[in-house]
């Protein structure tokens, strides 16, 4: 008879679904969390999948290129971001609390989930065409749900309104004065909350 010369790390299951979705999952919330930190260029491959946990290997099963895990991080920072809750059912005291959330210093510190549309604002600048439309599209969905809820026949109001929360966030990031970045954000939101009474 002949031996079994093979042994169990010769065979390789396919990974689930699941475990699929997962290890996806790990890599874009690192790949959100580096580049908003740090920005394109200030992200190494490497660099992504050790905050990750995984091997450099693993990277290649989900994305093609680097350019590519930053246009889809920026696609699930949109889906899972402190505005992706937005629906035709978010009333005016339902949205002014979102917000609120989203003009706080625990946002500026990266305390959970984000939007790129803020922490990417001066990096988009630098990129390809291609990636600056996907910040476009981003922006446009984030307005059109903003629209979506009916309150308003201006889009200049949620123009101003979407602008002054990422220029909010944005400007709050960027200064190294925690007493004033909380003034920035508290003034950012009193100037939507009056927007909101007065238009919405």
């Amino acid at each position: 008879m002949f031996k079994n010369i093979f042994t169990a790390r010769d065979f390789h299951m396919p990974y689930s679904r699941q475990h699929t979705s997962r290890t996806r999952q790990r890599i874009l919330d690192s790949a959100v969390l580096l580049f908003s930190r740090h920005g394109y260029d200030g992200v190494t491959l490497d660099e992504l999948m050790q905050e990750a946990g995984l091997t450099r290997g693993a990277f290649y099963a989900h994305f093609t290129s680097k350019q590519n895990v930053y246009v889809e991080a920026m696609r699930h920072a949109a889906t899972h971001g402190p505005m992706a809750a937005l629906n035709e059912q978010t009333g005016e005291q339902s949205l002014k609390d979102m917000i609120r959330g989203y003009l706080d210093m625990g946002h500026v510190r990266q305390d959970g989930p984000l939007c790129l549309l803020a922490f990417l604002v001066t990096d988009i600048t630098n990129q390809q065409p291609e990636i600056r439309d996907i910040y476009k599209q981003i922006f446009e969905d984030l307005i059109s749900r903003v629209t979506k809820l009916k309150m308003t026949e201006e889009p200049d109001t949620v123009l101003a309104l979407t602008a002054l929360m990422i220029g909010g966030v944005a400007v709050a990031r960027a200064l190294n004065d925690d007493e004033l970045s909380t003034r920035v954000l508290n003034s950012s939101y009193r100037i939507s909350e009056r927007l909101i009474s007065e238009n919405l």
